[in-house]
C-alpha cells in the first residue's frame, strides 16, 4: 500500500503542475479538463524511473533527483527482489519475521515520508507554492497558474 500510496501521490503533485510538461503535444482545440486527464493517464502509464526521468529535466535539484532513485531504489528492492530472498512467512522463524518486519516498516516509513517531501522538492524547483498551516500542513498551489492566466501555457 505504501508503495501504491507514493507513487499517486508523486503523479498527483506532477500532474498538477502545469510547469511540468508529459512528452505528448497535445491539440491547441482541446479543452483544459481534456488536458488535464490525458496528463493524468500519461503519468500514470508511466514507470516510477521514467517520472523521475521527466523532473530530471524540470529543475529539479541533484539532491531532490538523488533522493527520489534511493526511493525508487527502496521500492524496486520491495516490488522485484524481496521475496527471491525466500522471505514466506511459513518458511521464517520468529526472529526472521520480526527482521522483516522491522524491514518492511523501514520502506514503509520512507514511503510515506516521501509523499509529503515531493511537495518540498516541487516547491524549491518553483513548480509550485507552499503555503504552510499552524498544524503542519500546507497548502499547495499550481505555480504553472499564472502562466495559464497570462496565455504563456505551453502544451508539450
Amino acid at each position: 500500500m505504501a508503495v501504491g500510496k507514493f507513487e499517486d501521490m508523486l503523479i498527483s503533485a506532477m500532474q498538477m503542475c502545469d510547469r511540468l510538461k508529459v512528452q505528448h503535444r497535445l491539440g491547441e482545440d482541446a479543452d483544459r479538463w481534456d488536458r488535464f486527464v490525458a496528463k493524468r493517464a500519461a503519468l500514470q502509464g508511466s514507470t516510477l524511473g521514467s517520472l523521475i526521468k521527466v523532473l530530471e529535466k524540470h529543475g529539479i535539484a541533484t539532491d531532490d533527483i538523488r533522493y527520489l532513485k534511493w526511493i525508487k531504489d527502496k521500492r524496486d528492492y520491495f516490488v522485484h527482489r524481496l521475496f527471491h530472498e525466500g522471505v514466506w512467512p511459513g518458511d521464517l522463524d520468529g526472529e526472521d519475521c520480526r527482521f522483516m518486519s522491522r524491514r518492511l516498516l523501514s520502506i514503509q516509513l520512507w514511503l510515506a515520508r516521501a509523499e509529503r517531501r515531493i511537495w518540498i522538492i516541487f516547491e524549491r524547483a518553483g513548480l509550485l507554492t507552499l503555503d504552510r498551516l499552524d498544524d503542519g500542513g500546507f497548502l499547495a498551489m499550481n505555480s504553472g497558474l499564472e502562466d495559464l492566466l497570462r496565455g504563456d501555457e505551453d502544451e508539450s
